[in-house]
């Protein structure tokens, strides 16, 4: 007798039943293949496990994940709150994340703004990447009431927590723009620091408040190179209007010889502005990142900078393992050391200070 199940004219909405039979296979068996739990025991062998997403396929089966979340705990999806679309950082890791959770029935699904609270409270995700945590008000405490309200598999990124029954990533840049500041300053007089208007309009306080710029702050005073903050040189945020405010600086009287870029975005649209200007990188300019480039939002060649080896594929790893295994964890916590990645925006010169020291 054949176990192909037809499944009736009038009905519109393909069931899970008919995957089942269709499959040959039990409803549960079906749940836990398509549910994103096909790695558990209970959805069968491989074989059976392709059975089932052949009969899905077949029929055209949509899951409905409000219904599934409701009786599993989870969502299918992953959640990347990374608060905007501008730097390439955050795009190079949501295509890692989306390449990395497909194989397991997961979707990604990126936020691009800092409501990942309320988004996060309402919504059923089997795990949650949050970036911003060290950077809202009271991130900590929204992490905690997060954690506490939802089942989602919660991966903070932050150097102000640890694990509490969620998993975090300390991945701090803070000795990396000191090693930076230190690495620059061997060859020029002044060393400055290129980083996004955090607050509104014209206000930089919340920018001068932020621990990367802070820790550029002690750098130069632990050198005794007079006045830090007047090494600090805000532009507005994005990608373009960093590009557009870097033509003006470089054309100005006070151009600068050495930077630092807070992120990896600005020293993209730092690079570029140099580049149309026809200054000598890095002759005329030395430019050093904080936090990796990635080789697609590069138009010239590499930008020298300080990072994580293989970070996008670490973290991928840590944000899947969360949305899989769904148990009661007691969270890990996972550092990430960084390191100097020489380009072609800075000079090898002997005489520079050793990165160890």
């Amino acid at each position: 007798m054949s176990s192909e199940v037809a499944v009736p004219a009038h009905r519109t909405a393909v069931t899970l039943a008919d995957v089942a039979g269709r499959a040959g296979v039990s409803i549960a068996t079906a749940s836990f293949v398509l549910s994103g739990r096909g790695g558990s025991r209970s959805a069968g062998s491989p074989a059976t496990k392709a059975k089932v997403r052949a009969a899905a396929e077949e029929l055209g089966y949509v899951p409905n994940r409000n219904a599934q979340a409701m009786r599993t705990g989870r969502g299918g999806g992953i959640v990347l709150s990374l608060g905007t679309l501008d730097d390439p950082w955050g795009v190079q890791l949501a295509n890692q994340v989306r390449r990395d959770a497909l194989p397991h029935d997961l979707s990604t699904l990126v936020l691009a703004d800092e409501r990942w609270l309320e988004y996060l409270s309402g919504a059923s995700a089997d795990a949650a990447f949050i970036t911003s945590v060290d950077f809202v008000e009271d991130g900590p405490e929204r992490v905690r009431r997060l954690n506490a309200a939802t089942q989602t598999g919660i991966v903070a990124f932050t150097a102000q927590m640890e694990p509490e029954g969620f998993d975090v990533i300390s991945s701090t840049p803070y000795r990396a723009v000191a090693q930076a500041y230190r690495r620059l300053r061997g060859r020029h007089e002044r060393v400055h620091l290129l980083a996004p208007n955090l607050g509104d309009g014209r206000c930089t306080r919340i920018t001068l408040a932020h621990p990367r710029t802070r820790a550029f702050l002690e750098a130069v005073r632990d050198l005794g190179d007079g006045r830090p903050e007047d090494l600090v040189h805000v532009s507005p945020e994005g990608s373009r209007d960093t590009y557009r405010a870097g033509l003006e600086w470089l054309s100005g009287p006070t151009r600068p010889r050495a930077v630092i870029c807070f992120t990896g975005y600005q020293a993209v649209a730092l690079q570029f502005a140099a580049e149309r200007l026809g200054l000598d990188i890095p002759g005329d300019l030395e430019i050093i990142s904080i936090g990796d480039v990635p080789a697609e939002s590069e138009y010239f060649d590499p930008i020298s900078y300080y990072g994580v080896d293989d970070v996008f594929a670490r973290i991928s790893s840590v944000v899947i393992d969360a949305a899989r295994d769904r148990g009661d964890r007691p969270g890990r916590l996972h550092a990430f050391d960084w390191q100097f990645f020489p380009g072609a925006t800075t000079r090898d010169d002997e005489a520079t200070l050793r990165d160890d020291e």
